[in-house]
């Protein structure tokens, strides 16, 4: 489900709201004209939109269980957290700010679920006194 939230949020910010200009007021599209100001290299550069690409394969992975998905959607927010310093300042409007905010933190439950989850269930017992019918404790646990 959060693979889910995450594209739509993406696709939505990405794909969606630059087409919907009549959600922003003169002002917020005038302020917005200004992104990537300070920029060191230029964020409308094919290749930097490209990078903006990076999660859609990267949540069809993850969808499908896929372990070069969560290392492709890590690289992104790797890219991404570090291109941070090089893009220059973004400014976006309250709908772009809304989406925007949900994505981020959806992603970062994703990578929290994909390199942060606990051992399989089922490996070692939580409470190694409670044991599955039919199973005998060990030597040591049946003195106490």
């Amino acid at each position: 489900m959060l693979v889910a939230i995450a594209f739509v949020s993406h696709a939505i910010v990405l794909f969606v709201l630059p087409k919907m200009q009549f959600l922003f007021s003169p002002h917020v599209m005038q302020l917005m004209q200004y992104g990537g100001h300070g920029a060191r290299v230029n964020p409308t550069h094919p290749v930097i939109y490209a990078l903006y690409l990076l999660p859609f394969p990267a949540f069809v992975g993850l969808f499908l269980l896929q372990a070069w998905g969560r290392y492709l959607f890590f690289a992104f927010v790797v890219v991404t957290v570090l291109g941070s310093f090089v893009l220059g300042t973004s400014i976006s409007g309250p709908p772009e700010t809304f989406f925007a905010v949900v994505a981020t933190l959806v992603d970062g439950a994703i990578l929290g679920f994909a390199f942060l989850n606990p051992p399989r269930a089922g490996t070692q017992p939580s409470n190694p006194l409670m044991q599955p019918a039919g199973q005998e404790l060990p030597a040591a646990d049946q003195e106490r």
